[in-house]
């Protein structure tokens, strides 16, 4: 029944009921003349709208359930009543098509059994797509940007961590797109192998460099930078192919920690520096990492308990309502 009928039925004894005044508020009061009960209209589209703004409430924000059953005055039971239906329609990302940076991370929602994939965009710092997946590798990176391609997206810059399945997927879909590696990722991958306080020389030497790389702004101090990494690998070389022998002969190299940073600097300086040739590239994945799955995590945390596909509807509504934000201006 419209709101704009003129007749109410009663609930109790099914008979009309006619107009007996207005409520405190104003609204229309309907009064049955069987058996005396008065009631209004209410539009159940309102209704549900109102409880799915409860649901947003408490899924994306610390309000816990006892709090809102408080201040709705309802039990905690009738609560969750409320909320079933929502879980089975989770909102679908909207994805905007003049992405010029991509930015690329993805999050544990079940450690070693559920992944989350997330997009974002460089330039407005929202996200503009997620897909849910079992592991992060080349095939579900391929096939979430895959989809990307799809529609439309064709960004000139793609920012991400490194991930050796996500870059050899990058080459494969976006050929032509530029890689800006997470600079913080570097950094927090070379300190945990050279340790805060290294024991020997070159270590120090080279955790020297490692924490010059968040400020290198100008092409000048890029080779600079380059030219010092560059004469520390030659300086220490002989040192960094120092072996160590077993008792039945096997060899290894003695320095693995600093050769492996040595490497991953080296691999990554290709594709490190982009954002000084364009100041309008972030640097590091910060406003996804850090601005999106941080936040999601610690939602996770609060909601302890849920089940997998619940996780991922709270990560759905979570990343809908980022969507609609206005983007902020100090990320980069």
């Amino acid at each position: 029944m419209s709101i704009s009928e003129p007749k109410k039925r009663c609930g109790l004894c099914s008979k009309q009921m006619q107009r007996w005044g207005t409520t405190l508020s104003g609204k229309p009061r309907w009064r049955c003349g069987s058996c005396k009960k008065s009631s209004i209209r209410k539009r159940k589209d309102n209704r549900e709208m109102s409880r799915l703004f409860l649901f947003i409430k408490w899924l994306t924000t610390k309000t816990s359930l006892e709090e809102i059953a408080l201040f709705k005055k309802i039990s905690v039971r009738t609560l969750l009543r409320w909320f079933e239906p929502f879980w089975l329609i989770p909102p679908q990302p909207q994805i905007t098509t003049d992405a010029r940076v991509l930015v690329l991370d993805g999050t544990s929602v079940v450690k070693r059994k559920l992944m989350l994939l997330i997009a974002g965009d460089g330039d407005q710092h929202i996200p503009i797509f997620w897909s849910d997946v079992h592991r992060e590798c080349f095939d579900t990176w391929g096939t979430f940007l895959c989809y990307l391609l799809m529609c439309h997206v064709q960004p000139e810059y793609i920012v991400c961590d490194g991930q050796k399945g996500l870059l050899k997927a990058i080459r494969e879909v976006y050929p032509n797109a530029k890689i800006q590696r997470c600079v913080i990722h570097i950094i927090r991958q070379s300190n945990r192998w050279l340790t805060k306080n290294p024991k020997k020389r070159a270590g120090r030497e080279l955790l020297v460099l490692v924490k010059q790389l968040p400020q290198i702004q100008t092409k000048r101090q890029k080779r600079r930078w380059i030219r010092s990494f560059k004469y520390w690998c030659k300086r220490h070389d002989k040192f960094l192919k120092e072996r160590s022998y077993g008792p039945t002969g096997r060899w290894w190299y003695t320095h693995r920690r600093l050769r492996g940073t040595r490497s991953l600097i080296k691999n990554a300086i290709p594709d490190l520096f982009r954002h000084v040739s364009d100041p309008t590239v972030p640097k590091t994945s910060n406003h996804v990492e850090g601005g999106l799955n941080a936040r999601l995590k610690e939602l996770f945390r609060c909601h302890r308990g849920l089940s997998p596909q619940k996780k991922l509807v709270l990560a759905a509504w979570y990343l809908a309502l980022r969507q609609g934000q206005k983007p902020t201006q100090n990320v980069h």
